[in-house]
């Protein structure tokens, strides 16, 4: 979703619970009328803004008369207030629903008037206040000009003749007369809080984040019922509330303020965040590295006034660590609902635990609202968040006696798959996927363990079909359904009238399907129920363009979804693609050698590490285990990789911490004086480094020059510092592009170029001939070059091999020359 605004909010959502920051606009209209009998003065404007100062405060007092760990700051702006905006009619001498000419001459004179309607179009005005200050939420207060108004009402026969609002983040309107209480008042319903009183709202109401029951409105049949002082109430009953800065229970929950638990937090915002990650020492003894991600997470949103999104204004504030159970303290702080997390700590000798955690705090109290689970580890080993599955460590075992040893380095990129009988990657999931069908076709259960079907009153027969569409994730076709209002078969599902419905035959634990944008502005939202329908999750796309496609993805520890719902959100359409039903099957290790193979069902698995050529474990390369509900199994593998590949960094060839043009110097001297090579086991005395075997395959030749080319190439491309970078080994064939046009003969070094070559780098007409002869190698596939210039020059293939063997080392030497002049 949008930085600038909540978690999991849309521009629509601008007003789910009252906490938070929020922009209050403040909008005075002028008549221009010829019936004009009422004129803002200053001394009057200034009375209206006392009375919104009134109200904003009185908020902000009720809250901090609970004592939670919880603030509101409202941040008003009256320059509308101050400049008021013309009208053509006279607000107050009109019926109430008339308001509809004035608030559509404030949108134009704001710019914001659209096709859309007036409730759309305030909420986006709304929203493009929030997104300039940065705050959380905003609305608007238009407040009507009474003074002259015998009697300070609107005209009879509109639907209000006092003060009245449209809920979530809209606006009130309000005669300027009436006194504080009502400005307090209104301001709750924006709120989604409910009238209270006879003629208002009723026992049996429902609304806000929680779906509150308005459990304190005045025909409450509960025997013994007496209701509580309330502002959303009347008469005494409000008075006395407004002195007390107080309202209902059933009116606070309504806005949001419900603590369920009693922990000083309000349910909205008391959900943990998820820390995943690891950490070890490093090479220095007393250095300890975490590598991580961290995410905050939602309550769901059961409104049924609104639009549901899930939406928290918790961040991940601090990164926090302490050391044997000492005081917290803080690493990072991201600032941002989800983070990368890379730090070092200092541990003192005598450590032996390290704890680490995210928390969030309140801007206006500074105490903590939401916090992650505890990551545990022992400063003497690495560990490993455990996730339901299976977790480990893929690491270098440089002694080979399978025991991890300080100094010992993870293996990044190493993959790590569960697999079958014969070896094969295991096959966990169920795609049903609509390229596997023709539009004849009706899908609903033509694949084994899962049963689609369109729902909706907007649906024919609950049929699935299969439609070409230019707009898909895979292949050319997504779901499609036969529509009540076209009578033919449509690949649009919207919010309510067309959605799919997917059946599984054992309860899973995890689920995904791609949305794709119809327009500009969609949004795609899969739910996740049980067996019994319960509403386990929810995942809402962020607005997508048209044609643009999103994964939603759903989980379950407890492998608990019987079904799901895919369909779109706010009112727009979507097209749907490539159902996968189960979790993956296969991980790959991260910059200390992690890996996760998560949400997996209890069952009997094997575990295989997936070895570069010349790599070797230590040990078994697979493991079998057993896996329980909700279980986290740990499997590390050991592993001897070829002594002359630097793990920690590949294409640091002299191990200094820096990648620089030199490493790969040191790689085009060695070949120039010795040529490619398998490399013998090192001898006493003459270890690494230099680390010549880039890309770890036991040998040295031309490829491991070009992964280091390919490293400087690709880290000036994007502006990175290769100074101490992790092992992050890039491989040549991501390095594909075009070779059309080119001339490979013409690529080559003549005699009396290789001889210059030769020669030392800071020569001039050395300099000249590079200029001239100077191929970006990571420009080009390397087997598609090898392919074309053997098929345009060769028929033999030793004559094949030993020129492209040349050619290599060549076009090495060319650039390596050329950046020697850097260096």
């Amino acid at each position: 979703m949008l930085s600038t605004i909540p978690f999991g909010a849309a521009p629509q959502d601008t007003g789910e619970f009252l906490l938070g920051d929020i922009d209050v606009n403040v909008v005075l209209m002028e008549s221009t009328a010829p019936e004009d009998f009422e004129t803002w003065t200053t001394q009057s404007i200034d009375v209206v803004k006392q009375k919104v100062t009134t109200a904003l405060e009185w908020w902000e007092d009720a809250l901090d008369e609970l004592g939670t760990a919880h603030s509101v700051r409202f941040h008003p702006d009256f320059n509308y207030a101050d400049n008021p905006v013309p009208t053509d009619v006279e607000p107050i001498a009109r019926r109430s629903n008339d308001y509809v000419i004035w608030v559509n001459d404030f949108l134009d004179h704001v710019g914001g008037n659209s096709t859309s309607g007036i409730s759309t179009d305030m909420r986006l005005f709304n929203h493009a206040q929030r997104v300039e200050t940065g705050h959380d939420w905003a609305f608007t207060i238009f407040v009507v000009n009474d003074e002259n108004d015998s009697d300070g009402l609107f005209a009879s026969g509109g639907s209000f003749r006092k003060a009245f609002a449209f809920p979530g983040g809209r606006y009130f309107i309000v005669p300027a007369g009436r006194p504080d209480t009502t400005f307090v008042h209104e301001l709750g319903h924006i709120f989604w809080a409910r009238d209270e009183y006879s003629g208002g709202g009723s026992y049996t109401d429902k609304r806000g984040y929680y779906n509150a029951q308005n459990l304190n409105a005045h025909d409450n049949p509960e025997p013994g019922f007496v209701q509580q002082d309330s502002i959303m109430a009347n008469g005494g009953l409000l008075t006395d509330a407004f002195a007390n800065h107080m309202t209902s229970d059933s009116s606070m929950k309504m806005i949001g303020w419900q603590d369920s638990d009693s922990d000083g937090v309000f349910d909205v915002l008391d959900v943990d965040h998820t820390l995943v990650g690891t950490g070890s020492l490093t090479s220095e003894a007393d250095e300890y590295r975490f590598v991580g991600y961290a995410t905050v997470n939602t309550l769901i949103n059961t409104n049924s006034a609104g639009f549901q999104s899930d939406i928290t204004l918790n961040e991940i504030d601090h990164v926090q660590y302490r050391l044997d159970d000492g005081s917290w303290t803080t690493a990072v702080m991201p600032g941002t609902p989800t983070a990368s997390i890379d730090f070092v700590v200092h541990v003192p000798d005598g450590t032996s635990n390290i704890d680490i955690r995210t928390v969030s705090i309140d801007d206006g109290t500074g105490l903590i609202t939401a916090t992650s689970n505890v990551y545990s580890g022992s400063v003497s080993s690495q560990d490993v968040t455990p996730l339901s599955g299976v977790r480990g460590i893929v690491w270098s075992d440089l002694d080979k006696d399978g025991q991890r040893d300080f100094g010992e380095p993870g293996l990044s990129e190493i993959p790590v798959q569960l697999v079958d009988g014969s070896g094969q990657l295991a096959e966990l999931h169920i795609n049903v996927e609509p390229d596997n069908y023709q539009d004849n076709n009706v899908i609903n259960s033509l694949v084994p363990g899962v049963t689609v079907s369109a729902i909706g009153n907007g649906v024919m027969d609950n049929e699935v079909f299969s439609r070409v569409r230019g707009q898909s994730s895979t292949g050319s076709r997504v779901f499609a359904v036969e529509s009540t209002s076209t009578f033919s078969v449509i690949t649009e599902w919207d919010t309510k009238t067309r959605m799919l419905k997917a059946e599984f035959d054992t309860p899973v634990s995890m689920v995904s399907m791609d949305a794709i944008g119809d327009d500009d502005g969609d949004y795609g939202r899969l739910e996740a129920y049980d067996v019994n329908g319960n509403l386990l999750g929810r995942y809402t796309t962020h607005g997508l363009t048209s044609g643009e496609q999103a994964t939603m993805s759903l989980v379950s520890d407890q492998a608990d979804i019987s079904y799901v719902i895919a369909r779109a959100h706010y009112n727009t359409d979507v097209h749907l693609d490539n159902l996968v039903i189960g979790p993956a099957t296969e991980s790959q290790t991260g910059l200390l050698g992690e890996y996760w193979i998560p949400w997996l069902i209890p069952d009997d698995y094997e575990v295989a590490v997936q070895l570069p050529s010349g790599w070797v474990t230590v040990g078994a390369d697979s493991t079998n285990v057993t896996v329980g509900e909700g279980e986290s199994v740990r499997v590390d593998f050991a592993v001897t990789t070829p002594p002359w590949h630097n793990t920690n960094s590949p294409e640091d060839v002299n191990d200094d911490g820096d990648i620089v043009p030199l490493d790969a110097l040191i790689v085009v001297n060695d070949l120039n004086a010795n040529g490619s090579r398998l490399l013998a086991f090192p001898s006493e005395g003459d270890e690494p480094p230099p680390y010549l075997d880039v890309n770890g395959d036991g040998s040295i030749t031309p490829i491991d020059a070009l992964r280091i080319i390919n490293k400087l190439n690709d880290a000036e491309t994007e502006g990175e510092s290769l100074v101490g970078l992790p092992m992050a080994s890039v491989p040549v064939d991501n390095a594909i592009g075009s070779v059309e046009g080119e001339s490979f003969t013409d690529l080559r070094l003549s005699d009396s170029e290789k001889e210059a070559s030769d020669s030392v780098a800071t020569d001039e007409s050395v300099g000249n001939v590079q200029n001239e002869y100077r191929p970006t190698l990571s420009q080009f596939g390397i087997e598609k070059w090898f392919s074309r210039y053997a098929d345009a020059n060769h028929q033999n293939e030793d004559d094949i091999n030993r020129d492209w063997d040349d050619l290599l080392t060549s076009l090495a030497q060319d650039c390596l020359h050329t950046l020697e002049d850097d260096v």
